[in-house]
């Protein structure tokens, strides 16, 4: 089912909220003719409350008439996609994280720490194998891995 001009502007507007688009931005986004955008946008600011006026435009930076929508969509942290009210979620510090972007987060950090720690204990085998050898004189080992 073919979403309409206005439905597909309102999108546009819910998945960026606090941005402005000017009508040409808008008209690019939606495949439409810049008459048709400049109607829609003029209906959308008398009947919805939380879509108002901007005099500049946050895609193509020019200083022109655009709308912003003032609708306060939660979005993710990580990823940036809007959080569903009734999904599950995480709160952590202030911030709502997806739970599949939080356990993303979390195994990548744990990933991080145990190669450092791989790492770090390499180069105190290393060290000690060193001393090892400076003590005995013994010729120097090659390490197999």
């Amino acid at each position: 089912m073919a979403l309409s001009l206005a439905q597909t502007v309102r999108c546009l507007l819910a998945n960026s909220p606090g941005e402005s688009l000017c009508d040409s931005c808008l008209a690019f986004a939606c495949e439409a003719s810049l008459l048709e955008i400049r109607d829609v946008t003029a209906a959308l600011v008398v009947a919805e409350p939380s879509i108002r006026h901007s005099t500049s435009c946050a895609s193509c930076r020019r200083t022109v008439s655009a709308i912003v929508s003032e609708a306060a969509v939660l979005k993710c942290p990580h990823c940036s996609r809007p959080l569903d009210e009734g999904a599950a979620g995480v709160m952590i510090e202030g911030e709502r994280f997806h739970d599949a972007c939080l356990r993303r987060l979390i195994s990548d950090e744990t990933i991080r720490v145990s190669r450092a720690l791989t790492r770090r204990s390499r180069e105190l085998i290393e060290r000690s194998r060193q001393r090892l050898r400076e003590r005995h004189g013994s010729p120097p080992i090659k390490d197999s891995a």
